[in-house]
């Protein structure tokens, strides 16, 4: 049997983080938790927009750690744009002496990211789909990362598919 895990994804909106877990969940056999249909949950829900941001991250938080507990790995796939989130999971996974990795997704050509943002359609319910100029204010609120990560540009070669050298990072 595998070690326990927590996979925690991280990048911009349309760098391939979904793509990823979705890939990651099915070769791995793992739960992927994700903030995006989380917080649409919440808005279908009634709770205002602006009360969902750092709620979706605390559900996330507690499903990880209620499957941590009960010995299973999980896969999170967020932005976790600042430090904040960053240390939560860093803090879960030494509350169970769980492996951390971190796999952070870089569009690195901008034409590739910008045209991915506008022709995708997620059909999360509740969800309306981000533009551009929202994801060049993320940018800007995007704090640099300094922790042990691979991170995969998912401008060359197809998030679609599963990269080998994210498996390999895993092992």
């Amino acid at each position: 049997m595998a070690a326990q895990r927590l996979i925690a994804l991280a990048g911009l909106p349309g760098s391939g983080k979904s793509m990823l877990a979705e890939g990651l969940s099915r070769a791995l056999s793992m739960p992927v938790f994700s903030i995006d249909p989380i917080e649409a949950a919440m808005w279908r829900s009634g709770l205002a927009r602006d009360q969902t941001g750092v709620a979706a991250y605390n559900v996330a938080i507690a499903l990880a750690d209620e499957n941590l507990r009960l010995g299973l790995s999980v896969i999170v796939d967020a932005v976790n744009p600042i430090e904040a989130p960053r240390a939560a999971w860093r803090s879960l996974a030494d509350a169970y002496r769980v492996d951390l990795k971190i796999i952070e997704c870089v569009c690195a050509d901008e034409t590739v990211h910008r045209h991915r943002i506008e022709a995708r359609i997620r059909n999360i319910p509740g969800m309306p789909e981000i533009n551009w100029n929202d994801v060049q204010r993320r940018r800007v609120e995007y704090e640099a990362r300094t922790d042990a990560r691979l991170t995969l540009d998912t401008s060359v070669g197809m998030p679609e598919t599963m990269p080998a050298e994210a498996l390999n990072y895993l092992r």
